[in-house]
């Protein structure tokens, strides 16, 4: 399995917050609030027929709670339902119909129904363009969530041409922030091609602007190009950048740096044979584990642990490697920062050649979620 999950993380950073962009750091908010409490809210709220924005905030606290409780089969049920019943309401309230479909599509990612988590994307941005100004930000925060969703499912190609697109829609905006941002993004998708070549004069022309709107997304080149460093065994640029960050990102962690996950749970295609053969057996159920650890002050993790899990998690060795060494930039809290990650190893549904059977794709692929409602004061 290729690790194109990672690089997707770290390009994070750069996230502009009026932008939206969602192909990383997808956040659900635990409210700590039992299912036993949102079920019952949701079912009084339908019996009597309540305004469109409550129903769609039942909604989503609801499926959430299902969702990291691990049933995501009823997680999407709840939230089709919603779209449903809601859809109608895009032009008065485009961003709460648009939240209902960015929750569906991805939870049909960690499903892995690659159809419907292509489709709720776009729904996301047009639902957004029915009652938003057409030159809202939100908007081109759609378009990186299409980017973000062709990138995690390997069209690279595809993802390539929605980032040049944001890019000259943004220009032509006055954006010169998130055009900023569509171009470092646009640049590491050639080192997820394997064209590291190209990769780093593209990364290092981004980090040479120094003009005050590309300032997040030169400091996305600088960590991406020390990744590239630490990977080649070249330490200096990543342990400068740990310094220089200090105080200068925010109050979460940015991470710097994780080595590559080696989980092999697929089939290899290339190993020729017949196509049954190809075909991929498992059905993926309950393959979810949730792991906590800490960032300590000097952006190392600690403590890391599985929190809990769905069924048969033989695959989290490797993955916990990784986590345990990230390298993070230093904390706003001197204490540390306490994360809660979910990750669902899964593979797409495809349709045998030949065939009209629907089968998992023989390469398996690992989705993430932040679930870390928001930094925690330490008591370690």
């Amino acid at each position: 399995m290729k690790p194109y999950l990672l690089p997707l993380l770290l390009l994070g950073v750069a996230a502009p917050a009026s932008a939206e962009p969602g192909e990383e750091g997808q956040t659900i908010v635990v409210t700590a609030v039992p299912v036993a409490d949102t079920e019952p809210a949701l079912r009084e709220c339908l019996a009597r027929h309540c305004p469109p924005k409550e129903d769609i905030d039942a909604t989503l606290a609801h499926a959430e709670n299902l969702f990291v409780g691990g049933d995501y089969a009823e997680a999407r049920r709840v939230a089709r339902r919603s779209i449903r019943r809601n859809d109608r309401h895009a032009a008065a309230l485009p961003v709460d119909v648009a939240d209902l479909y960015r929750a569906y599509s991805r939870i049909n990612a960690h499903l892995g129904d690659g159809e419907p988590y292509r489709r709720a994307t776009y729904a996301i941005r047009s639902t957004l363009k029915k009652g938003l100004p057409q030159d809202d930000p939100r908007i081109l925060g759609a378009d990186f969530e299409i980017a973000g969703m062709y990138a995690s499912m390997k069209e690279l190609d595809r993802a390539r041409r929605v980032y040049e697109e944001i890019e000259q829609k943004a220009t032509k905006r006055g954006r010169p922030d998130l055009a900023a941002t569509a171009r470092v993004r646009a640049a590491w998708l050639y080192e997820l091609e394997g064209y590291r070549d190209l990769a780093r004069p593209a990364l290092s022309a981004v980090a040479a602007d120094k003009a005050p709107a590309a300032r997040l997304a030169r400091l996305t080149a600088l960590i991406l190009l020390a990744r590239l460093d630490r990977q080649e065994g070249k330490d200096a640029s990543s342990n400068a950048l740990i310094e220089s960050l200090k105080g200068q990102v925010g109050p979460r962690p940015v991470m710097l740096f994780a080595p590559r996950i080696k989980i092999d749970r697929g089939i290899d295609p290339s190993a020729g044979g017949p196509v049954t053969r190809l075909m991929n057996g498992d059905n993926y159920r309950d393959t979810w584990v949730d792991i906590g650890f800490w960032v300590t002050p000097e952006g190392r993790v600690a403590d890391a642990e599985v929190l809990r899990s769905g069924s048969k998690p033989d695959w989290v060795k490797p993955l916990m490697r990784s986590i345990e060494g990230r390298i993070y930039s230093p904390p706003a809290d001197p204490a540390g920062s306490y994360r809660v990650e979910r990750y669902t190893q899964t593979a797409l549904w495809m349709q045998v050649t030949g065939t009209r059977l629907e089968q998992r794709s023989p390469e398996t692929r690992t989705e993430y979620l932040d679930l870390t409602a928001e930094p925690a004061k330490s008591t370690r």
